[in-house]
């Protein structure tokens, strides 16, 4: 297949900018090995060849922190990638030191016998008093203004200005497109703000795992931009001049552990946050004083969702006199410029299109409306609410089965490459088709009927062969004792199907689709989630998108079946098949639905 300048032109400056050959096979949707073909027969090598290893770290480090909604791989990759980064630092400015002194010695120049000197003081200078940790009394504070003109995007230069106005920044509420740097930006404007100012940040999320993206976001600037290693887990203690200066907090909105704080306070992805009323309880003390800022910002969801009051003035509005009542401009229009409504909140839009205009050059729009459905499009992209009230499966039952994973998973070791041990687990898989991302579940299976489905990972691929795919299930066989894996053989799913086959994967079972199926698939979902027999982390909002997106619709010929109201093909709802997929494991693994004490008889009976 022949593939225009156009694309060659694009691998090049993705593989330049140290995208390795199978994301760029990915975001072009081209084979790996053509990619592979193009870097040996226009020598792409040549361009990087005299890199040095330190510009090709931190090209690699730049990719991966522009990059939202991170695999754990690649979380592991970039913090990796950013101590190596550092050590190479330490390295190479040793290196140079005592080279300069070198030369210095060599032709007879006085500062060479000082530098030499100097060197034997502090080595032998063992008892001196170690350096405060996480200091920042040497750091020029200029760089945040360089920075932010070199790098900001209007949209954030925007958001920037709002934070540094007093009539408007006391309240900010943001509905954005996925992957515009939402996350990055906050995560920077609140580093800024602690050095500058001396005054706490409290990151608030859904999830432990996502309120660890802001701090990875914050040590990966400082040590870019001022060679700083911050330490700290929960929070970072900045220090100055021996004093502490200003912490930042990254919480989970578990009560237990977000209570007590006080500092300018940032919400992301609100509209995918279990139980907002309790996170407006804390929301309101962390930042009662006058001077704290409060920022909300997130992807849209659904309609029913408590935010939505939030954002709509709804909630403002309840309970007041009909004088007393404001109305909120949220047309696309006033939205878009950001406006201060008669709520005090000042509020703003950007959807992918508007995120282009002013300055963003990291997607291709045309290729984003060809890869989804209308209405996904206007729901990832566009800044548009499910309406999940015909949803089989709605938010306000989704939100029962939302846990912090990391919180409250004590069995399940999410840094470790076997992260639930010899546990057996059941594995989903639905296949790339035309228009929509392939999507691979692991769940852990529960052992009696007192536990649950829990999802311990969830992982999506587009555009790839029937050999990739398979092999992405080889490699999750190879971190997990798996029991079951359901794949759709429906069209190209059987080649996949067959992959795994010839791979000699154990426990490989054939789903054929049909009205039946699906409804078998749909309805034993349905009972396992009403029941309270299913988990997930509350910050893996694509598996909660998916899962709303599920409806009961009408075949051609009168027969119910279900779907996610796209014809055909199956939709984002990729995830949501492939969980369907796994939990069919169910109907031969039939300990999970037996007591506790039948369970420690022995192995899971095959039935």
């Amino acid at each position: 297949m022949a593939h225009s300048q156009e694309t060659i032109d694009y691998a090049r400056l993705l593989f330049i900018q140290a995208h390795k050959p199978s994301e760029i096979s990915a975001r072009l949707n081209v084979s790996e090995r053509t990619v592979f073909n193009w870097i040996e027969k226009f020598n792409w090598k040549e361009l990087r060849a005299y890199d040095t290893a330190e510009i090709e770290i931190s090209r690699r480090i730049a990719t991966l922190s522009n990059r939202e909604n991170k695999t754990p791989a690649e979380l592991k990759e970039l913090e990796s990638l950013c101590k190596a980064f550092g050590s190479l630092k330490q390295d190479l400015a040793k290196a140079e030191k005592v080279m300069a002194e070198a030369q210095a010695l060599k032709e007879g120049r006085p500062d060479a016998v000082a530098g030499a000197e100097k060197r034997a003081t502090r080595r032998s200078n063992k008892g001196r008093k170690a350096k405060p940790k996480n200091d920042i009394s040497e750091i020029d504070l200029s760089k945040f203004d360089t920075w932010a003109d070199e790098n900001l995007f209007d949209y954030q230069k925007l958001w920037r200005e709002v934070a540094h106005d007093p009539d408007l920044r006391r309240n900010r509420f943001i509905l954005k497109s996925r992957q515009i740097g939402a996350t990055y930006y906050f995560a920077w404007e609140a580093f800024e703000d602690a050095c500058k100012n001396g005054e706490n940040q409290v990151f608030l999320s859904a999830s432990k795992d996502q309120a660890r993206l802001f701090k990875a976001y914050i040590q990966a600037f400082a040590r870019n931009t001022f060679d700083i290693e911050l330490k700290g887990q929960d929070s970072i203690e900045l220090t100055k001049d021996g004093k502490t200066w200003a912490t930042l907090y990254f919480l989970s909105t578990n009560s237990s552990t977000a209570q007590g704080y006080h500092g300018h306070l940032y919400v992301d992805e609100v509209f995918w946050i279990h139980g907002y009323e309790k996170l407006q309880k804390l929301a309101s003390g962390m930042a009662a004083h006058k001077k704290w800022r409060r920022t909300y910002f997130s992807t849209p969801s659904s309609l029913q969702h408590p935010a939505y009051e939030h954002w709509s003035g709804e909630k403002f509005n309840k309970g007041r006199p009909k004088a007393q009542k404001v109305e909120i401009d949220l047309s696309d229009k006033t939205l878009k410029k950001g406006s201060l409504g008669g709520d005090k909140i000042w509020r703003h839009l950007v959807t992918v299109e508007d995120a282009e205009k002013a300055g963003c050059t990291l997607f291709d729009i045309a290729e984003l409306k060809a890869e989804y459905s209308k209405e996904d499009y206007a729901n990832l992209f566009g800044c548009k609410f499910i309406d999940d009230n015909d949803s089989v499966f709605p938010f306000t039952t989704l939100q029962k089965c939302m846990v912090d994973a990391y919180s409250a998973w004590a069995d399940v070791d999410f840094d470790s490459t076997s992260p639930v041990g010899n546990r057996p687990v059941a594995i989903g898989y639905d296949p790339s088709r035309v228009r929509d991302n392939a999507a691979l579940v692991v769940l852990l299976m529960p052992l009696h009927a007192g536990e649950k489905w829990r999802v311990i990972e969830t992982e999506q691929f587009k555009g790839m062969t029937s050999t990739y795919q398979a092999e992405r299930i080889k490699e999750a066989y190879s971190r997990y004792n798996v029991a079951w894996c359901g794949i759709d053989t429906t069209g190209i799913g059987w080649d996949t199907f067959q992959c795994c086959v010839d791979l000699n994967l154990k426990h490989v079972i054939a789903i054929t689709y049909s009205a039946i199926e699906k409804t078998d698939l749909v309805t034993r979902a349905k009972r396992l989630i009403d029941g309270g027999r299913f988990e997930y982390d509350m910050g893996n909002k694509e598996t909660t998108q998916s899962l709303m997106l599920i409806k009961q619709l009408t075949t051609p010929n009168g027969t119910l079946t279900y779907g996610a109201a796209r014809i055909g093909n199956a939709g984002h709802a990729d995830i949501a098949w492939a969980v369907f997929h796994a939990m069919k494991a169910e109907l031969q693994y039939t300990n999970s639905k037996q007591p506790a004490r039948g369970a420690r008889k022995g192995r899971m009976a095959m039935g």
